[in-house]
């Protein structure tokens, strides 16, 4: 009798176990529901469209159920539901609402319809149903990703925003979606926060994820300003097929200094200290031509002051000539074995093409080849040239000319002129001495704007003395404009001597106006 009863209840639990195991879902035999552990896995089987689409075709479609579902989130526990048996209707079991129904509305067939912005249609191209695959991180198995503070995070107060308005409508830009992008991630965080006992998986153990980038990156790499640049179309880049062409060396280098300047004086007639009213007219013109090739140096430089004036004073001229000189001066070397050295020949030539007169008398002072000078000389040069790094612009130019063995010439062609004024003995109109000759150029480039150029000669024949130095500082006030200062010193005792400043000669002058080099 115990037997019959233990068999009875067995039989029993086994008739109910397998009317359980056959579930109606929304009008299909769901089987298999007693497998579930938890609603993911209910959700999951409910949006398997190929199962639903099977279970449809397979069973006809029963009368709407009449048990109001419950939405719970535990899991499923049939006891729960109470079964209604009819003669005309199978049992039927009622699935706990889906939580997603509150969120997004379904189609027809039963599929999620979500949003447009949740598709992207580059990852799903060519995929079916794209409709039931979640690929929102709302929606995706927890993974910690190790982003624990948010991508605002500040340690000062918010700003008030909201009374500046907005330029661009917020639905026309990116704000929806980085908004959304946001929420997403403050609810994976908290996740992490609430349940860190439910994160199974990291990053670190995912081989085929490629690596966080940074925000730097990302904003790099997103710029919409270079994808509003972006060109449309891309060119082929090769280089063109061009035949190349050799220059030849150049030997030969040209350069040029122009000026022009002028002073002004005025004085009224009643002017305490009285005075005269004059214009004065300055002009130098330098041409250079230097040759280089191997150990050959030929250096041309050609020279040209004049100086004019007007004369109030003079009765005779309305003019008054102060400086005129043209002057050449050419070398010509060959490089020695000292580095900077170099075997060389100089040549000077110095005089003057206009007549020049004292105030209110007609005697001849000076005039073209009246004087003419002329200093030759075989020795050495040095030179130096140099460019400072720690000042940009900043150059400096040396050459020294020793002339051990050198001829200096003069000449008066012109028989008004007093030759005696020269140092040129009585009845002749020449003079010819033997003895050496130091040349000095220097040209100190300060920086863009200010020069010092210097010239130094020293010639004696170990019986008279002949030295000049020129300094001349231009400062450029622009590209065209400058202002100079000018100073000649000469000392020449073959001369007689002047009551006030002896064999001394000094030439000065301030000038403002025009300059040109190339």
């Amino acid at each position: 009798m115990r037997q019959s009863v233990l068999f009875f209840i067995f039989f029993a639990i086994s008739y109910i176990g397998g009317g359980v195991g056959m579930l109606p879902l929304y009008g299909h035999s769901y089987q298999g529901a007693t497998n579930l552990s938890d609603s993911l896995d209910l959700f999951r089987d409910i949006t398997d469209i190929r199962n639903q689409v099977k279970r449809s075709v397979n069973q006809d479609t029963p009368d709407p159920p009449t048990v109001v579902p419950q939405a719970i989130s535990q899991p499923i526990d049939t006891n729960r539901f109470e079964v209604q048996k009819t003669k005309t209707r199978p049992v039927i079991y009622l699935p706990p609402v889906n939580p997603l129904d509150s969120i997004y509305s379904r189609k027809p067939n039963g599929t999620l319809l979500l949003p447009p912005v949740l598709y992207n249609s580059e990852s799903m191209r060519g995929l079916t149903f794209r409709d039931t695959l979640f690929y929102d991180p709302l929606f995706l198995p927890m993974i910690f990703t190790g982003e624990m503070l948010p991508r605002d995070l500040s340690f000062y107060p918010p700003k008030d925003t909201a009374s500046l308005g907005f330029l661009i409508p917020q639905e026309k830009t990116f704000a929806p979606q980085l908004r959304h992008l946001d929420f997403v991630k403050s609810v994976r965080r908290q996740y992490y926060i609430d349940h860190p006992d439910q994160m199974k998986y990291s990053v670190a153990y995912f081989d085929s994820i490629p690596p966080i980038i940074r925000d730097a990156e990302v904003k790099e790499s997103f710029n919409p300003l270079r994808e509003l640049i972006k060109p449309q179309s891309t060119f082929s880049l090769d280089a063109p097929n061009i035949e190349g062409v050799q220059i030849g060396r150049k030997y030969w280098v040209f350069s040029g200094d122009h000026s022009l300047q002028f002073s002004q004086y005025f004085f009224s007639e009643n002017w305490y200290k009285g005075g005269t009213n004059y214009v004065n007219i300055f002009n130098k013109h330098i041409l250079k031509a230097d040759y280089a090739k191997d150990k050959v140096k030929f250096n041309n430089s050609l020279e040209w002051r004049l100086s004019l004036s007007t004369a109030p004073d003079d009765t005779l001229r309305n003019y008054r000539i102060g400086d005129d000189m043209i002057r050449y001066y050419g070398n010509l070397g060959i490089d020695a074995f000292l580095k900077k050295w170099s075997y060389s020949m100089n040549t000077e030539i110095k005089s003057q093409l206009f007549n020049n007169y004292p105030v209110n008398k007609n005697d001849l002072i000076s005039a073209l080849l009246a004087p003419l000078y002329v200093n030759a000389g075989i020795g050495m040069r040095y030179e130096l040239n140099k460019s400072f790094q720690s000042v940009r612009h900043r150059q400096l130019n040396l050459t020294i000319d020793l002339a051990p063995i050198s001829v200096n010439y003069k000449l008066i062609a012109n028989d008004k002129v007093d030759i005696a004024r020269y140092g040129i003995p009585e009845g002749k109109n020449s003079l010819l001495e033997l003895g050496s000759t130091i040349t000095s150029n220097f040209k100190f480039k300060y920086n863009q704007y200010i020069t010092w150029t210097s010239r130094f000669k020293y010639f004696t024949s170990y019986e008279n003395v002949l030295a000049e130095f020129e300094n001349t500082l231009d400062m450029k006030l622009s590209n065209y404009f400058s202002t100079s200062v000018y100073l000649y010193l000469r000392f020449d005792d073959g001369v007689p001597p002047n009551e006030k400043y002896k064999y001394l000669q000094i030439n000065q002058s301030l000038t403002f106006g025009l300059n040109y080099k190339w």
